[in-house]
């Protein structure tokens, strides 16, 4: 299967994304994509494995190409990697916020993996769910690290049991509002700023930062499972 018509298989399954993204193929090398590597990111490293793998292509969640590029040069981090991936015939197609927004996506996959049970969306791409049990805020914390394998980096206390939480992955420091009018007593995302931080505590809100990979990186079986309806060896990096 092509690039362009792999994209476009991908594209009818997950549904649009948010206008300001750059969803879908990225690098048309114009092969024939027989095996393919399932990444967050499409790094020098992730390069590197799927040319090692024999890999046709890399589909990733982070766009490689997310603004528009008026030159290619290989001392620029992003020119470097186009370039990489041309002169290896690897084409890139990348899925953002539409895998964010899309049902059993990004945010569904985190809630499951949390144990966030009747998740809901509020925004098009957040959750909002509960667990089936209430619990303290340091077992919860414990909890996200464990089942994500992952240190949280920033918490807040509002000295609320976890019951009741609001789900974005990777940014969500300009949700904070958001999460708040879902009645959630906890926000978990992957980053966000000291004025975010400020705002959740106004709120009386809990808030866990769970690191935007960790929070992310959970939809690569999920991503994977879509992309081997269509490409017959599929390879899935950093899970």
């Amino acid at each position: 299967m092509k690039p362009v018509e792999l994209d476009g298989y991908l594209r009818q399954l997950f549904g649009a994304g948010e206008g300001w993204d750059s969803d879908g193929l990225q690098i048309d090398c114009g092969n024939e994509i027989k095996r393919a590597v399932i990444a967050l990111d499409c790094t020098s490293e992730v390069i590197d494995f799927a040319v090692k793998a024999g890999a046709d292509a890399v589909i990733n969640h982070h766009p490689l190409i997310f603004n528009a590029l008026d030159h290619i040069s290989i001392s620029d981090s992003v020119g470097k990697r186009v370039i990489f991936c041309a002169k290896n015939g690897i084409s890139v197609l990348a899925y953002h916020s539409c895998l964010d927004i899309t049902e059993g996506g990004v945010n569904d996959c985190l809630c499951k993996a949390l144990g966030i049970k009747n998740a809901c969306a509020f925004l098009p791409f957040g959750r909002y769910g509960s667990l089936e049990k209430e619990t303290d805020f340091t077992s919860f914390v414990t909890l996200c690290e464990k089942s994500l394998k992952t240190k949280v980096q920033n918490t807040l206390d509002c000295g609320r049991a976890v019951k009741n939480i609001a789900v974005i992955s990777g940014g969500g420091k300009d949700y904070i509002k958001n999460a708040a009018e879902t009645g959630a007593d906890t926000y978990l995302t992957g980053e966000v700023n000291h004025a975010a931080m400020t705002d959740c505590k106004e709120y009386g809100m809990n808030l866990i930062c769970a690191t935007h990979f960790a929070t992310e990186n959970v939809v690569l079986p999920f991503l994977a499972e879509k992309v081997k309806q269509y490409v017959p060896e599929v390879i899935t990096y950093g899970v």
